[in-house]
Formats: C-alpha cells, structure tokens, sequence
C-alpha cells in the first residue's frame, strides 16, 4: 500500500473535499485525484464518492479512514514515548531523610523512581546537624518536625496521625487495657527531645471523650526509629508515627494499643532552600514522592 497516498485519502476526508485538501496542502487538485485513484486501483475498491457538488466517504473509505487513524495515532503515541524517553531528565538529586523512615517509606520510593527515571542518581543521608540545605549539601529534605529557617520553605506532603503500638510478646503481657490511664501499669517506650519526655494526648474516635496521661519515663530515646526497634524487641508500650507503624502492623511486628483512641497529628513536609531554583531532575523528584504518597501507602494514617 502506498502510505503517501494514504496520507493524502486521509487529508481529503478530513478536508471534505479534494479542492480543500488541495489548499490545506498546497498541492494540485489533479495531483491528489490521481495519487486517490491509484490507491483506490491498488485496493480494487472506490473509497469517495465523488460528484460536482460534493464529495462523501464510501463504507470502504469509512473503514479504511478509522483504520489508518487507529495505526496512526498508534504511531504518534510510540514517537512521543521514544522522544519523551530521549528527553529524560538526568542528574543527581541530594536528600536528607527523617531517621527510622527509609525502610518501609522510602526505600520502596526510591526503587520506584529509578525504574521510572534511570538517569537521575539520588544521594541519601539520614537526618544530621540540620544545615544541610544552607550548607547545600542537600537539594530536600524530608522532616516530620518543623524546620526553624527563615532561609527555607517547606511544603506539606502528607498528614499522618501517631499510633499507639507494641509487640506481640509484650500483647500476650497485657491483662487489662480499655482505658489511657491503663498504660500507667505497664512498660512505656518514650520519644523525646533530648531524651525528654511529654505528656500523651488521647481522644475517642468518636470524640466523646479525651484524655491526657504522663505514662513511666523508664525507657526514652530521642529518635522514633530507636522507639520502633525497642517496641519490636518487647520492651513494652509507645507512640511512632502511622508511618512507620502501618508497615510493620501489616507485617504482624507491631500491633495497635487502644485502637479506638487517636494521638496527635504530624506531617511529613519536603524543605527546600528558599534562596535556590531546584533543578529540573529535582522538581522531577518531588512531583514524583507527591504523586507516590498519595497513592502507594495503603495502610491507615489518620
């Protein structure tokens, strides 16, 4: 089949009509005839219909029209996907993450990304002195705290409730746990700045009750994923974020503690240097960790 005379049966129906075609393409009338009748010769079949006032598609036309739009488009779509992937970003992208959530959060992420973007290289570092961004030894960093910088901007990823939790071992210790103020018989696993302590904040799920208790400070540690692996070795109670709890309850290492009663909220945020353009293989980045959060994580948040 001539596929240039094809083009050109496809621009006269599309035209509606061979005088119009002929202006579209800056070709001769008898030009375009002659290539049509030739097709039409190679086929053994009319494809218009033509007359002195119009001209019209025959059924034979009709389908050959939507075939070849079919395969074209089909075609188009493959160029684009050879051209997109031709156009690629590259590049290295620095990130700072927060301690304890590489594992179930972003490990799987960054194997994502790089199956979609090959040629940008990612360089990790967990949560350091803090003045990554400024020093810019980081394009993002990812926190669950707010960043006190007027030199940076943070933008909220994703909302996320902490979780009370503890282990199966220490589960089959539990007798009695209906209430909050239960917790005070029981072994507490705490977070705190500087190894300090606050004060656990409940509310029913239902909202028809709150309570507030200063659970036994025994145990403190000043980063959740320490918390996260005393709680999994069967040192007692305590609060992560739903996060990092929601993969390791799937995975029957943690089970929720008082499930009907909810703790304070957090966010995870991306922070960027207000004073420095991202880089496209960074924007690339963050539009994907957007896209990824608010559809990967199946697991409960809030």
């Amino acid at each position: 089949m001539d596929l240039n005379a094809v083009k050109l049966f496809i621009s006269v129906a599309e035209a509606g009509s061979l005088s119009a075609a002929s202006r579209n393409l800056d070709l001769p009338v008898s030009t375009i005839s002659r290539r049509i009748q030739a097709l039409e010769k190679q086929l053994d079949t009319r494809l218009l219909e033509r007359s002195t006032r119009k001209m019209q598609l025959t059924l034979s036309g009709e389908d050959l029209y939507d075939s070849c739009v079919c395969a074209i488009t089909t075609l188009k779509d493959a160029e684009h996907t050879l051209t997109d992937r031709r156009d690629l970003p590259s590049g290295v992208v620095r990130i700072t993450i927060p301690l304890g959530y590489s594992e179930h959060l972003f490990l799987p992420l960054l194997q994502r990304f790089r199956r979609h973007y090959p040629d940008i290289s990612i360089r990790t570092s967990c949560h350091g002195t803090g003045t990554e961004l400024s020093s810019g030894l980081s394009d993002i960093m990812f926190c669950t705290e707010p960043v006190e910088d007027h030199r940076a901007s943070a933008r909220s990823l994703i909302e996320f409730r902490h979780q009370l939790v503890t282990s199966p071992a220490y589960q089959s210790q539990i007798a009695t746990l209906n209430h909050p103020e239960d917790l005070l018989q029981y072994d507490c696993v705490l977070f705190g700045q500087a190894c300090k302590p606050g004060v656990w904040q409940f509310e029913r799920r239902d909202q028809s009750a709150s309570s507030r208790v200063l659970p036994p400070d025994e145990m403190v540690f000043d980063c959740y994923s320490l918390v996260q692996e005393a709680l999994i070795g069967g040192l007692g109670i305590g609060e992560v974020p739903a996060l990092m709890a929601g993969p390791l309850c799937e995975k029957g290492l943690l089970i929720p503690v008082l499930p009907e009663w909810t703790m304070g909220k957090g966010n995870l945020d991306a922070v960027i240097p207000a004073h420095r353009q991202l880089t496209r293989a960074a924007k690339v980045f963050m539009g994907f960790v957007e896209e990824y959060l608010s559809s990967a994580i199946n697991w409960p948040l809030l």
